[in-house]
């Protein structure tokens, strides 16, 4: 089962890139902050799931064995969180290597539960800590 990318990912990823840099660059005391971190959310959702929110690059071997999506969650590596406050205090030029980041993995509903305990790491570590094998589709090689 190799990865194939949607068509218009690469389009989807730095449409989104675009808008949130334009998001951050907005200087007016009538933007509130909360209304700029949320937006940002939503759209480092847009670029996680370009591919679509189960065809991600990145599956763990317990996702791979899954046959009933109502058991899986789309996971971002790098916390959205954490990307956020990264992204608000970074210079206009250092958001693309921010939003490198945006990665999405394919897990369980019982991995996510077990990432959950390793929320004060970031990014693959994470994995690693809760015994996650993750498996890059485009190399069929595992990741972590």
């Amino acid at each position: 089962m190799a990865f194939q990318p949607h068509p218009l990912a690469d389009r989807r990823r730095r449409s989104a890139a675009a808008l949130i840099k334009q998001l951050l660059s907005i200087k007016s005391s009538e933007v509130l902050p909360e209304h700029v971190r949320e937006l940002i959310d939503c759209l480092l959702w847009k670029i996680t799931e370009a591919d679509g929110k189960t065809n991600t690059r990145f599956k763990t071997s317990g996702a791979l064995g899954c046959t009933d999506n109502k058991l899986l969650r789309h996971e971002h590596v790098y916390q959205k969180n954490k990307m956020i406050d990264a992204l608000v205090k970074c210079a206009p030029g250092a958001v693309d290597g921010v939003l490198v980041e945006a990665v999405g993995c394919l897990v369980t509903v019982d991995e996510h539960l077990r990432l959950n305990k390793f929320d004060s790491d970031y990014g693959w570590e994470r994995y690693r800590k809760a015994g996650l094998h993750v498996i890059d589709l485009t190399t069929m090689k595992r990741k972590v």
